[in-house]
């Protein structure tokens, strides 16, 4: 019974992707890109990390990638759909704001600086500059500042820097960092958090284009879709089915993966997801803010 509604809701979202096929293949201007971004979203939206999220908000979330023309295959890591309270985010990653800019002929970088490393911010009148000296034979490396850097095509520099405690405020809006301490992938990827943060507060403040201004913001706000109740549909709504309480004689499970967050029972999960390793910030484990 379960598998059956597994593959029902593999249908619904498949159905939903297509009812777009036409929207994303003009928004692409491309055959090729949109079917390969059609296909690699049908993967996204089929995570098992995503099984309690409602499929109509996936596919919004999809499209939306699709409108900022980014790309969700984890190689190049524009973006991300996340769960949240049985709807989703999309995350826009430092990656994805990189390919933004250089779209629109900026540039830009972000680095860390460290109480041992010189480091002078200068301000002359409307001139900004920086001198940064690592010292790369330090034993020690205790974070003072993220720095990030855009270059217009016109060459005007924009600076922004966060210091520790900056960094720690911001850290700390995020629902699963209320502690003292950082804890998950801001404990094990500090400064690469640290450097997605300072970059997504330089984006918000400079002169660009459209689509880079619609990435801000939808960046990290839960996609939800309104709801007919006047129409009701006949199809199992697995979202539904999950938070019933199914006894043992009802449904045969093989398998079951129990999430250590939610103490939810989930499908069998696979090898791997291609959300593991993704903060709520959007940052991918291995991923550098550059």
């Amino acid at each position: 019974m379960q598998n059956q509604n597994l593959v029902q809701r593999e249908q619904q979202i498949k159905q939903g992707l297509m009812a777009q096929q036409r929207v994303i293949k003009s928004l692409f201007g491309d055959k090729k890109k949109a079917d390969k971004f059609l296909a690699t979203a049908s993967k996204v939206a089929n995570d098992y990390k995503l099984a309690n999220c409602r499929v109509d908000s996936i596919i919004d979330a999809c499209v939306t990638v699709a409108q900022l023309n980014l790309d969700l295959s984890p190689a190049l890591s524009h973006a991300y759909i996340v769960p949240f309270k049985g709807t989703v985010q999309l995350i826009v990653s430092a990656r994805g704001y990189t390919a933004l800019l250089a779209r629109n002929g900026w540039k830009i970088k972000s680095y860390i600086v460290n109480e041992e490393d010189e480091f002078d911010y200068i301000i002359d009148g409307f001139e900004e500059s920086i001198k940064f000296k690592k010292n790369i034979d330090s034993d020690t490396e205790t974070f003072k500042y993220a720095v990030a850097l855009a270059k217009s095509p016109d060459g005007t520099l924009y600076i922004e820097i966060m210091n520790a405690k900056q960094i720690d405020k911001h850290r700390k809006v995020s629902s699963n960092q209320k502690g003292a301490k950082p804890t998950g992938v801001w404990a094990d990827w500090f400064e690469e958090m640290a450097q997605k943060t300072v970059i997504k507060k330089l984006v918000k403040k400079l002169p660009i284009g459209e689509d880079v201004a619609n990435a801000v913001a939808v960046d990290d706000k839960p996609i939800d879709v309104e709801v007919e109740s006047e129409h009701k549909s006949d199809e199992v709504d697995l979202n539904e089915m999950l938070k019933q309480n199914i006894t043992p004689k009802e449904v045969e499970v093989q398998h079951e993966y129990v999430d250590a967050d939610t103490g939810e029972v989930l499908p069998s999960k696979p090898d791997m997801s291609v959300l593991d390793g993704i903060s709520e910030d959007g940052t991918r484990a291995e991923e550098v803010g550059n």
